[in-house]
């Protein structure tokens, strides 16, 4: 994941130098659309395949070739409908040949889903990792070059296409073992998982709606050259979380799924995995937060300066966002996709009235919502959606987060204070790396000493 994330990285920080604010607010926009379509791709059956341990080969076929059919569905509903659906959501109907060149990408992730879930399920992640890296390198080496030759959104659109045909191909080479589907589809041998499905369909959809309202808000109220501003730094701050998140949640879902009837061992392994969360992403974070105008400077140039005020509450915004992974996982564990689906159906009626509001005093207060609202669920998931389900209590819940969060803020500020009298962005953040590892590794000593034995036992192997 950091190989596939730094790929990812790179592929912005060149781009962002090739292309415009307006081809990054367009992209945005598209891949809002694609995270509505990419819901109903399996029909929340991915989940179902991890949670439920016993699964005959008919079954196995059956999935397939549902995840397949519908997603030959929705690429052409997508183009049928592409000019609409633009118009609808962002009054841009001239996101119809972007829409239209993207919606392959649904069929070719639809080709290879349940073989990344099964290998996921089996804890296969070395062979995953290779399939990514490469997958991703493929990505960026498509964007970059179109983005060369041709600068514009389909530079954006490439970089997609390339990386999800790339990746079906290598899950079947080296992922599949052999495993064929039968070529069957009947539903009454896969109603559970359906019934399970249901539940888990609707809690994305209604997910999907809450994690891009400030995409939609802002596509309809902003040029798509303040969109492409906002954008990048939320991508940013996402990235953080994508390249470090998915190592311990993958892992963490499986394994929480097996020990969903032991109670006490599923609280363990959820607080640890929190610890583990936080230990790693809160001092990036922080740093991001802290130094936003040096590493604007440094990932996407000059010519993003703007950027640099809205990272600093997109950091805050992600930090937070990244502890809520884990919440996921032990809801999907212990079968509670309904309870999921409550509570993000819940969120509608939150996060994007205050996010429209928020949006009111520009983009800057969309920004500013978006972490104001992350900072102030944590209370209420840790009642509703974590201490029913594992017993963790409140204490246990905060202490999570609370010694990784003090270790990077005093780590964080001494390296801000020991670079203080630098001028280069460059020299300023090499300057706080070197200070602020060392410290923050010292500090966890003394505030988190049970994630650095674990981390040094994971390095060691002892």
């Amino acid at each position: 994941m950091v190989g596939k994330s730094g790929l990812q990285f790179a592929q912005v920080a060149v781009l962002a130098r090739l292309l415009a604010p307006a081809d990054f607010g367009l992209m945005a926009m598209v891949l809002a659309v694609m995270a509505f379509i990419q819901v109903f791709t399996d029909l929340g059956v991915s989940n179902a395949i991890i949670h439920h341990q016993d699964i005959s080969a008919n079954q196995l076929s059956s999935l397939y070739w549902l995840n397949v059919t519908v997603g030959a569905a929705l690429m052409l509903a997508l183009m049928t409908f592409s000019s609409g659906i633009g118009a609808l959501m962002f009054n841009r109907p001239d996101l119809q040949p972007v829409l239209i060149s993207i919606s392959v990408s649904i069929l070719l992730s639809a080709a290879g889903q349940q073989l990344r879930v099964m290998a996921e399920k089996s804890l296969r992640f070395a062979i995953l990792a290779k399939i990514e890296i490469a997958a991703a390198l493929a990505g960026f080496t498509a964007a970059v070059c179109w983005a060369w030759l041709a600068p514009g959104v389909y530079a954006l659109v490439a970089g997609v296409l390339v990386n999800g045909l790339v990746q079906t191909l290598l899950l079947w080479l080296l992922a599949a073992d052999g495993w064929q589907p039968a070529f069957r589809l009947r539903l009454n041998e896969i109603r559970h998982f359906l019934q399970f499905g249901g539940y888990m369909m609707a809690n994305n959809f209604v997910n999907s709606f809450n994690a891009q309202a400030d995409i939609l808000i802002a596509g309809r109220l902003f040029p798509a050259a303040t969109l492409g501003v906002y954008s990048l730094p939320r991508s940013l701050s996402l990235s953080v979380a994508g390249a470090i998140n998915p190592v311990i949640t993958r892992v963490g879902l499986p394994v929480m799924a097996k020990a969903q009837h032991d109670k006490a061992f599923l609280k363990s392994i959820y607080l640890k995995t929190m610890r583990m969360t936080a230990s790693i992403n809160f001092p990036i974070y922080i740093a991001l937060a802290v130094f936003a105008k040096e590493s604007v400077l440094l990932v996407f140039g000059p010519k993003w300066i703007e950027s640099a005020p809205l990272l600093v509450y997109l950091a805050i915004w992600g930090m937070f966002r990244s502890c809520g992974n884990p919440v996921g996982s032990l809801l999907l564990a212990v079968g509670r996709a309904d309870l999921s689906f409550r509570w993000n159906l819940g969120l509608l009626f939150v996060g994007p009235p205050a996010l429209w509001i928020g949006a009111h005093w520009g983009i800057v207060g969309l920004a500013i919502t978006q972490a104001a609202l992350m900072v102030t669920l944590m209370i209420p998931a840790w009642y509703f959606l974590v201490w029913p389900h594992c017993g963790a209590r409140a204490l246990e819940y905060a202490q999570s987060m609370l010694g990784p969060l003090v270790a990077a803020l005093l780590a964080v500020t001494l390296a801000y204070l020991a670079v203080s009298g630098l001028a280069a962005s460059l020299w300023r953040l090499g300057g706080a790396a070197l200070v602020a590892i060392p410290a923050y590794l010292m500090l966890s000593y003394v505030f988190n000493r049970e994630w650095l034995f674990a981390m040094r036992q994971l390095i060691t192997r002892k």
